[in-house]
């Protein structure tokens, strides 16, 4: 290849570079504001750089619309972090392009912390954390949010 042109094609991968993707300690943690809460487990944050990013929490699962405790689970989402500065810990992006991540408000993990309430239930296929599985099981001896219902189906 032309050495002119590979200099060309670096200087545009360069520059096709985000400064919000950029972070030389770790390009996976950053701040950032929760502006809208869309359910239980999907929120978007705003960043130091004004740009709007949708987060999927990891490792949870929440109900839907249109089942039972939709508007409870997405209620105790707002109550913990609406409006709040939050870490995001991103793991990737999901099938929907949304942010995968780990949310922390204070260093409590958001995402725990909505199992061991009773709003979300581990989502054992993609988390095989036995923080989460055994925050769940707990949840449900106490009967806790959803477990109240005995019958709770999964999203």
């Amino acid at each position: 290849m032309n050495p002119l042109l590979k200099i060309i094609i670096s200087i545009s991968f360069l520059l096709s570079i985000h400064p919000a993707d950029i972070n030389l300690n770790n390009p996976k943690i950053f701040t950032a504001k929760v502006i809208k809460i869309v359910d239980g487990d999907t929120f978007d944050v705003l960043t130091s750089e004004n740009e709007t990013i949708r987060i999927r929490m990891n490792g949870i699962d929440c109900p839907e619309k249109k089942q039972d405790y939709f508007q409870v689970c997405k209620n105790a989402l707002s109550t913990f972090i609406a409006g709040k500065i939050v870490e995001i810990r991103s793991t990737g992006k999901d099938r929907y392009r949304r942010m995968l991540a780990d949310v922390y408000l204070e260093n409590k993990n958001i995402n725990l912390l909505m199992i061991q309430k009773g709003y979300a239930w581990h989502f054992k296929k993609y988390s095989k954390d036995p923080k989460m599985a055994e925050a769940e099981i707990e949840a449900r001896k106490e009967k806790l949010g959803l477990w109240k219902n005995a019958n709770a189906i999964a999203p």
